[in-house]
């Protein structure tokens, strides 16, 4: 039996060839690629592609599906390898690999329909054991099990799916073995209602930022199989920027007062809160993670960025007059050119009166990232510093002075600008009302 799928491709870019090449997609949870068959051996169409402008770029830039035994979708898949040719019994070829691929089948049996399970990385395993007990064999020593904790069995809805952290398990047990090993598998299951593959894929990336953000680790799905009624999706992103950085699990829950667990914060409305700013929020969470893991002037630099993100830009606001400027400006000229002793300044002396009343038509100014932080019931003095000195800190680094700052003192302006950066996360997930004021 084979272990591949057939398809024909024809390249984009006519200047490498026009023709159409058959290919055999390999498709595994580590790995997937093609290998594109050419079996003339003068043939340097494999050199060609190599050194064409869009090469590493995605692959339906570069690549038309002429037929295919398989159902396939490429959702901004990658091309991030390329080897040259090769030969084995059959047929020369060279292969390319690819990052993202969804495989799409028949579901013939009708099962499982509007259900589905991701598969997540390592970190994943962090957080979801979480919901477990440990392994137990307490009351017989031949029967091992393992229960989820209590008050965490129910499903968490968000529209229309509901979903909850879950361990499957795999074993490598053989009949002729004396012993197997049982490996934990992090996985989010899901049930759906009327939704398509994007939106899946879009509430499971949500999902996973969220947790990522709870959590301080950052969490990636790496496979997602769920059904419908006719059929079955499973979609894979092996991308080797997919890294597993490896960082202290730590929780964000004391910054609230009422929702100080997971079950807790899963329950609240934070779903509809994301949406409502998502770009916003993904960038924000993105770069909470990011800071812990790289040097600690770029870490500071990274939390600060999301108080700007959120920052509100406000416009800064006018007087209201009665009145248009320009009879503001006579008014005040015909009161004032009296004082003036020299007849001939007149004309400018009117000009720097326009100036003038231009600019005081504006209100004092309000710093737009102080008013950001006080609408969000933040103070950073809370947290050991004002806004101005980290500014200053933030204006230092920028301008490349990060080593007049002392580095025990950067380490706590990081922590300070940390904990402003969780209180504004959790302020637009719209738990701001229940941010904890005694956190220090």
């Amino acid at each position: 039996m084979k272990d591949y799928y057939c398809i024909n491709l024809k390249f984009k870019n006519t200047k490498i060839s026009n023709k159409a090449f058959h290919s055999h997609l390999f498709v595994s949870d580590k790995e997937m690629y093609f290998q594109i068959i050419d079996n003339d051996v003068n043939s340097k169409i494999d050199t060609y592609f190599s050194v064409s402008e869009n090469a590493l770029g995605l692959f339906e830039e570069n690549f038309e599906v002429v037929n295919t035994e398989i159902s396939i979708m490429f959702d901004q898949s990658r091309i991030f390898k390329i080897t040259s040719f090769q030969n084995d019994i059959k047929n020369q070829y060279f292969t390319i690999y690819v990052s993202k691929i969804c495989l799409i089948h028949e579901n013939t049996y009708k099962e499982f329909v509007n259900e589905g399970v991701a598969f997540l990385n390592n970190n994943g395993l962090s957080v979801v054991n979480l919901f477990y007990s440990f392994f137990t064999n307490l009351k017989n020593k031949n029967n091992f099990s393992i229960s989820r904790m209590n008050g965490m069995h129910d499903f968490y809805k968000i529209d229309n799916i509901e979903f909850r952290p879950e361990l499957e398990f795999k074993n490598d047990e053989k009949r002729e073995s004396k012993k197997f090993t049982i490996k934990k598998i992090p996985t989010i299951k899901f049930n759906f209602e009327n939704i398509e593959f994007e939106e899946i894929k879009n509430r499971i990336q949500l999902i996973c930022n969220f947790l990522s953000f709870c959590y301080s680790v950052r969490i990636v799905f790496e496979k997602i199989v769920f059904r419908t009624e006719d059929k079955i999706f499973i979609f894979r992103d092996t991308e080797p920027n997919n890294k597993t950085y490896i960082s202290e699990l730590t929780n964000n829950f004391k910054f609230l007062k009422e929702n100080y667990n997971i079950q807790k914060i899963l329950e609240t409305d934070w779903f509809s809160n994301y949406k409502t700013n998502e770009k916003a929020i993904t960038k924000a969470i993105d770069n909470f993670l990011h800071a812990r893991e790289v040097s600690l002037g770029a870490s500071f630099l990274l939390l600060f960025n999301i108080i700007e993100i959120f920052n509100i830009n406000k416009n800064q606001e006018k007087f209201k007059f009665n009145t248009y400027k320009d009879d503001i400006v006579k008014d005040i000229f015909s009161q004032l050119k009296q004082y003036l002793t020299d007849k001939n300044d007149e004309i400018e002396f009117e000009k720097k009166l326009e100036s003038v009343v231009n600019k005081i038509e504006y209100k004092p100014f309000k710093s737009p990232l102080e008013e950001t932080l006080k609408i969000n019931k933040i103070d950073p003095t809370t947290f050991g510093f004002t806004l101005n000195k980290l500014k200053k800190t933030r204006d230092s680094i920028t301008h490349g002075s990060v080593s007049s700052i002392k580095e025990e003192d950067l380490k706590l302006q990081i922590y300070c600008v940390r904990k402003i950066a969780i209180c504004l996360i959790l302020s637009k997930l719209g738990l701001k009302e229940d941010l904890n004021k005694n956190i220090t």
